[in-house]
């Protein structure tokens, strides 16, 4: 058994999303502020710790429903037509199981359907309105306006309901939970929390974990984990070498315990004065007695370190290694003491779900990916080669592109945050299936791109922007580019520079840039992809004819599979030039080839040559005719070393014109959404958490008094 799927609605920026999560390891990535961290919070809320939710945890697109649940319930519409437009926050969750198994466990009492081929069960969690709480929920405000062209709430009335939205839906919101019918959702039955919680075991190894300290106090973070162990090994029901050991450590400590009753009790009494001393009347022959005693658990917590084994018989503490190093203990005694306590239950879950944040923190790249790859080999060394023994899967959420490239694409998860058929500002999260949203992908192109992404270290995955690039002098030169422009833009009053966004520089060559067209649509990464005209002319050599290199207007075709690929055709290098700007464009990628600096000039063949057409002068191009300076040109890149020639223009000569298809291609990168595009609900939401707080005066009492 294991849980194929996790879907969740109306949760911060998870306004309706479905993560699929592999029967081993799932590996959860994105750019920042894409829901990736909103998704462990909702774990936890439903099948953790944490079970209090908010105002602000509700999606901002849900927000809106509110309103027109108030607006229903002004008109007298019936309770449950009212319900029905009041926002849940839900957590469904599909548990996958063999139906030919003899006992289904716990498992049991959540399968509710009549189908006996049927593999799947549905259980599902629910923040939602109480019963006959709707007129509380929207008391004092039956007298809200709406506008009679679009039924859109007057913005003073829309923020006093949302002030008491956020007092109330505490007391009138409950969490409540139901197994469903996966075939037929009027099929429900009533459970309770913690038949869901003795169901699937939640775990979580947060990514603040403490490692450093603070202060000049020794921080022993990898000790305090002992007393979790013990606690798990004490249990009645734990493994039976675990049991033994908590025995053994707690007769231990009972000896030591008879030691203090037999003599260091007397020696403390005498520590204490006696009742005569002090002269009260009526005191005497009131004897005080003194009393230690001490348990294992007391001990782990307050007096036990751990240490590394030093040199001539020198422990070191623990805050002597590095934080990696603790970070990577860390994690795999919690995960330890997660499997002991696993075992050691009455009645075992059907699933362990241990959600781990971003393990690298502090982690060599190398040891990033070692850990990954040896995660599932962890739960196998510790349960043996039953999977029945832990039936445990892990999920992964990263900001590491070691670790991402490491992971292979059918187990990675892609968050995006966009606005995509919702109203301007208000963000969703899309998550993406890279093991099945990848389609037009052949297995061949996806071997590449994997192990592609896997030698350049490259971090697509977490990238607002890319650029893609032909080689050595591109990759030395486009940043120089881009300070360049980034000066020129902010001159001109341009809001952000391009470099301030999180760009990711990849060099692939002009043969191999189609290849990740494909998972750039798929990405929904903004890219430029800079590549080569490369334009060459057939010429014939007895029966053998060849495509040879030749100056743009001696050319008559591209070599550059790109640019065959992109628009479908051996375009002509005439047809290349004349090309409008719309047809460079697909979705969220545009390419960008040489062309001519002016209407009628020469075209550059290569990124060198654009380059020196581009900066006539400095080059001081020979040839009376444009014909003769473009075959002066392709005969100096022809002699050149490209890395040479790149260094001296990063480096040393900086008084230079970047080529015009680099700074239009860039110019379309830099665009940014205009400063006013942001959500409204959010600034809705934060000004009624402010206005709901108690106003302080100067004298520290609350202002106004009065019902407020």
């Amino acid at each position: 058994m294991h849980i194929k799927c996790i879907a969740v609605r109306n949760f911060r920026l998870l306004h309706d999303v479905e993560l699929g999560l592999d029967v081993a390891t799932t590996v959860i990535v994105g750019r920042n502020n894409s829901g990736k961290t909103s998704l462990a919070d909702v774990i936890r809320k439903f099948l953790g710790d944490r079970s209090s939710f908010a105002l602000h945890d509700f999606s901002s697109a849900s927000y809106d429903s509110f309103c027109a649940a108030l607006k229903a319930h002004q008109e007298g519409k019936p309770d449950e037509e009212v319900r029905a437009l009041v926002p849940t926050i839900e957590m469904r969750v599909t548990v996958k199981y063999d139906p030919t198994i003899p006992d289904f466990g716990p498992l049991g009492d959540f399968i509710i359907d009549f189908d006996e081929t049927a593999d799947t069960a549905l259980i599902v969690g629910r923040y939602a309105l109480k019963g006959g709480a709707i007129a509380a929920l929207f008391e004092g405000h039956l007298e809200a306006e709406f506008a009679d062209d679009d039924g859109s709430m007057n913005n003073g009335h829309r923020l006093a309901l949302f002030k008491d939205l956020a007092l109330r839906l505490p007391q009138l919101y409950v969490l409540e939970w139901r197994a469903e019918d996966p075939g037929d959702p009027t099929n429900i039955k009533v459970v309770d929390g913690s038949a869901v919680r003795g169901l699937i075991d939640c775990q979580f190894i947060n990514a603040q974990r403490g490692l450093d300290g603070e202060g000049s106090r020794e921080s022993d973070v990898l000790a305090g984990v002992l007393e979790g162990l013990f606690a798990s090994a004490s249990l009645l029901t734990a493994e039976g070498d675990q049991r033994d050991i908590a025995e053994s450590l707690e007769r231990a400590v009972a000896d030591i315990q008879l030691t203090i009753d037999n003599d260091f009790k007397e020696q403390l009494k005498r520590l204490m004065p006696t009742i005569e001393s002090f002269g009260f009347p009526g005191l005497d022959g009131q004897e005080l007695q003194t009393e230690t005693s001490l348990d294992v658990q007391r001990l782990l917590s307050n007096n036990t370190k751990v240490r590394y084994k030093g040199y001539s018989n020198v422990d070191l503490p623990e805050s002597y290694n590095g934080l990696g190093i603790r970070n990577l203990l860390m994690i795999l005694f919690q995960i330890v003491g997660f499997y002991r306590r696993f075992r050691a239950q009455p009645q075992a879950p059907i699933v362990q779900l241990i959600f781990i944040e971003e393990p690298e923190a502090h982690l060599h790249p190398q040891m990033q990916e070692v850990f990954i790859r040896k995660l599932g080999e962890i739960a196998k060394r510790l349960r043996g080669d039953d999977p029945a023994l832990w039936p445990v899967q892990f999920a992964v959420s990263t900001h590491s592109s070691h670790i991402a490239n490491e992971t292979p694409f059918s187990k990675i998860r892609y968050f995006i945050a966009g606005s995509k058929n919702k109203p301007v500002g208000v963000r969703c999260t899309t998550i993406k299936d890279l093991g099945e949203g990848l389609p037009s992908l052949t297995a061949t192109s996806a071997t590449f791109l994997h192990q592609y992404l896997t030698l350049t270290r490259c971090d697509l995955f977490f990238a607002d922007k890319a650029i893609l690039i032909e080689g050595t002098t591109e990759r030395i030169l486009v940043p120089e580019i881009l300070r360049k422009l980034d000066a020129e833009r902010i001159k001109a009053g341009a809001r952000q520079e391009i470099r301030t966004q999180y760009l990711t520089l990849l060099e692939v060559g002009g043969a191999y840039a189609y290849m990740f067209q494909p998972l750039l649509e798929f990405l929904e990464l903004k890219t430029l992809i800079i590549t080569d005209l490369d334009a060459v002319r057939p010429e014939k050599t007895g029966k053998t004819t060849k495509f040879v290199k030749r100056p743009v207007y001696l050319s008559e075709t591209t070599s550059n599979a790109t640019l065959k690929r992109w628009f479908g055709k051996r375009p002509t290098p005439v047809d290349l030039i004349a090309m409008p700007d719309a047809d460079k464009v697909k979705d969220h990628v545009r390419i960008a080839y040489q062309i001519p600096e002016a209407a009628g000039a020469n075209c550059g063949r290569t990124f060198e040559d654009a380059f020196i057409f581009a900066n006539p002068t400095l080059f001081a191009i020979k040839g009376e005719t444009d014909n003769e300076k473009a075959d002066w040109a392709f005969d100096y890149v022809g002699n050149l070393k490209k890395s040479d020639f790149a260094l001296r223009f990063a480096t040393r000569s900086k008084e230079w014109t970047p080529p015009r298809y680099v700074s239009e291609g860039l110019d379309w990168l830099a665009d940014v959404p205009a400063p006013g595009d942001i959500d409204p609900n959010i600034a809705l939401i934060a000004a009624a958490a402010l206005a709901s707080q108690p106003k302080i005066a100067d004298d520290g009492e609350d202002e106004g008094g009065g019902h407020g």
